[in-house]
């Protein structure tokens, strides 16, 4: 039984610690607020399912982790706490601890089944109804019916049986598909396997020979080839220096002489030209010096001649004023000429040497040594060489089609050692399919009769709730429903009979089959009308009060019921009102 239940962060649940005190507990709560969400937790909490990719959305948000803690009494009073921790990422822990020692999860599990009397498969659909879910209405009770009643082992040798049948079917079809292991299939495939080793000796010597040429052949076509990127190396050579030469025509007279020659000349031409006028410049400078020199004289000597010292009437400076002043305006107009002079040469000269610059790093292609074969040794190559790929792609598929012969020859063999084994196998699988049919038969016979007092209890209580008889339980743990001539799949019924169809089934099989002390219901009455709720609401609690099950825990918003149900059994039911913290 559970006892206590302890939530933290876990959807809408900030923090829960719930203790359950009575054989009968309903969580009231209106849609929206947490019911199912609790269901989810405290079913994880207990088995780990289900195993969901996307588990880690039930952490609340704002949150990292979320835990569940559950505290159990098992029959003979084991105590058992179970702690679950569960990131947002969806990596889970588990801790477990059984009579104050901790165990693993796989150890926690035996106790659990142990205790229980069922593997937690068949406890997590009775206890959770996991089962029901979507169409599905079975309950994997057949294998555990079988190891319960000692039948396990019938069902083990007619699985076992089925295998068989099913390798021996396959074997049966394979030697039923080729009986063509004939002598005569036999020596037509020893004439063709010949045949083939004939055409790939005669193929293999043409490539020998091919492959001869073309080692031959390849020394002069890589020798025409060279000759041909000589040619275009001498092109692209050529097309340099008349591009280069064409740039060079609007500044040197180039013509049909080599363009170094024309670069010499006209770098020594310039050279000479820059240095006449820096000699020129150099003279007509010192000339407006002098000019310059004798005007001051004339200004500063008064009225006698600065160099004879005669005296010097006035017109007479006044002259030799002007005549100083055109000689150093003169020297002046002749300083900016060799300027630009100058200026040219030197520009002339930066030209020529990067054009003697960009003519040295051409590199004029150097012819190959021996002489060009001509294009016909490429030609000659190329067709040896096709002829080469055309037979190697030959001889591969006369190699493909000696092996696929070899394969036939080996299988038409076999096939003809093989037939008698067809005969042997067909008798085997005859002899097989009784036993398996004859163990099948005694194993369902015998779970049918087992099972036949819950199969007339689950009839007769849906019939108290219903008034009309039609629900079945077969040995499988499949439910269904009769209706006139139809037998139909309980997810056809409406909800309220299908939940009720569950709820009757699942307490009656967890009080029977197995030692589960704890049941949960996920509002199992609000699909059900008024007369058929409150009826199945007091098996609820009839089921605890005469211990068929121990303890049952039901959410529902049916308060009024509820509460009814509270004040005429106190000792057995308790409301409790499922609240959570807003987000």
């Amino acid at each position: 039984m559970i006892r206590n239940i302890r939530l933290v962060n876990w959807r809408a649940y900030q923090e829960l610690d719930l203790a359950l005190t009575r054989p009968v507990t309903f969580f009231v709560a209106p849609n929206g607020v947490g019911k199912t969400s609790l269901v989810e937790a405290v079913r994880w909490g207990m088995f780990g399912t289900p195993e969901d990719r996307d588990r880690g959305r039930a952490v609340r948000g704002g949150h990292e982790s979320a835990t569940v803690e559950l505290d159990l009494t098992l029959p003979g009073s084991v105590d058992v706490r179970v702690t679950r921790t569960l990131k947002r990422n969806g990596a889970a822990t588990f801790e477990a601890c059984v009579d104050g020692n901790a165990v693993d999860e796989g150890r926690y599990r035996t106790i659990l089944r142990d205790a229980w009397g069922a593997d937690p498969r068949l406890l997590d659909s009775l206890v959770f109804e996991s089962v029901a879910a979507g169409r599905t209405t079975g309950f994997p009770i057949r294998d555990h019916l079988a190891d319960v009643f000692g039948i396990e082992p019938l069902l083990n040798a007619a699985s076992q049986l089925k295998a068989r049948r099913s390798d021996l079917a396959k074997k049966i079809k394979s030697l039923r598909d080729d009986l063509s292991g004939s002598d005569e299939a036999i020596a037509a495939a020893v004439r063709r396997v010949d045949g083939l080793d004939t055409e790939l000796q005669l193929v293999t010597a043409e490539r020998r020979a091919t492959d001869d040429a073309v080692n031959e052949l390849e020394p002069a076509a890589a020798l025409a080839a060279s000759w041909d990127r000589y040619r275009e190396d001498a092109m692209a050579y050529s097309s340099r220096i008349q591009s280069l030469v064409a740039e060079m025509a609007g500044m040197l007279e180039v013509g049909d002489k080599d363009p170094r020659i024309a670069l010499t000349r006209g770098e020594r031409e310039a050279s000479t030209a820059l240095e006449e006028g820096i000699r020129a410049k150099a003279a007509a400078e010192v000339q407006a010096a002098s000019s310059a020199s004798a005007t001051d004289l004339l200004h500063s000597a008064g009225d006698r001649c600065p160099t004879c010292l005669r005296p010097l009437a006035d017109d007479e400076r006044d002259a030799a004023l002007a005549a100083h002043g055109d000689v150093g305006s003169h020297a002046h107009t002749e300083i900016e000429q060799h300027d630009r002079q100058t200026a040219a040469a030197r520009e002339r000269l930066s030209a020529i040497s990067r054009f003697g610059q960009a003519l040295n790093e051409y590199r004029a292609p150097s012819e190959p040594e021996r002489p060009d074969p001509g294009p016909e040794a490429s030609i000659a190559l190329a067709e040896v060489r096709l002829q080469a790929s055309e037979l190697a792609e030959r001889h591969g598929a006369l190699n493909s089609q000696r092996e696929a012969a070899l394969l036939k020859l080996e299988e038409l063999r076999r096939t003809a050692e093989d037939q008698s084994a067809l005969e042997a196998a067909a008798r085997e699988d005859l002899v097989v399919e009784v036993t398996q049919k004859t163990l099948n038969e005694v194993a369902d016979r015998y779970l049918a009769e087992r099972i036949e007092p819950l199969v007339h209890e689950i009839g007769r209580r849906w019939k108290l709730v219903f008034g009309s008889e039609g629900l079945k339980f077969g040995s499988d743990g499949q439910l269904s429903f009769s209706r006139g001539d139809f037998d139909l799949a309980l997810g056809d019924l409406s909800g309220g009979e299908r939940a009720t169809a569950l709820l009757v089934t699942r307490l009656l099989l967890a009080g029977s089959v197995t030692r589960a002390s704890t049941i949960w219901f996920d509002e199992p009455l609000e699909h059900l009308d008024p007369r058929r709720r409150a009826a199945v609401a007091r098996t609820m609690v009839l089921a605890a009060q005469a211990g068929a099950v121990g303890q049952i825990l039901v959410t529902t918003y049916e308060e009024g019921l509820a509460r009814r149900l509270a004040a005429t059994a106190p000792d057995i039911v308790e409301l409790t009102y499922a609240r959570t913290d807003p987000r």
